[in-house]
């Protein structure tokens, strides 16, 4: 086996083990964080396994997807793919950082002067947005599982 198709392999299950921690989260752990901002956020914050598991899975898709993009660089529909799949990606991190992170601490800041009904109003409008990342970073992940189909026409012997 090639390394370019191991590099898109791996691109392709770390994705989709993204996607499916943030739906599980979504689904199960995040329900709680805006039932009583801020001190629901604290106690969610503190035990959130995001520096342990998201952030360094999150880290390790865009590696995957950098090397694989790179190592199927002269195979054009795959790399037509892995450049909209990165594209989407890094998308979702540009998102978070301007949106989903600061506003995750607005609301979890314990000093703030948000009423704990905007906050809770905001807190449900995250949750809503957040499904959209999820979706993005499954298109990232549907991309992906295109170009591992897109094998390289083989040349004829003259």
């Amino acid at each position: 086996m090639k390394v370019s198709d191991l590099a898109l392999e791996a691109s392709n299950v770390l994705l989709g083990t993204a996607v499916g921690a943030g739906v599980d989260q979504s689904l199960f752990l995040m329900r709680g964080w805006f039932s009583s901002p801020p001190d629901s956020l604290v106690a969610a914050h503190a035990d959130h396994p995001l520096k342990s598991f998201s952030l360094p899975l999150l880290a390790g898709c865009a590696l995957a997807l950098g090397g694989a993009l790179v190592l199927n660089r002269r195979n054009r529909p795959r790399r037509k793919l892995l450049t909209l799949a990165l594209g989407l990606h890094a998308g979702t991190w540009a998102a978070t950082a301007a949106y989903f992170v600061p506003e995750l601490l607005r609301l979890g800041d314990k000093d703030s002067v948000i009423a704990i009904a905007e906050s809770t109003r905001r807190g449900r409008r995250w949750l809503r947005l957040n499904w959209g990342r999820h979706l993005v970073l499954g298109a990232a992940w549907l991309l992906t599982a295109l170009a591992l189909g897109q094998r390289p026409a083989r040349r004829l012997a003259r």
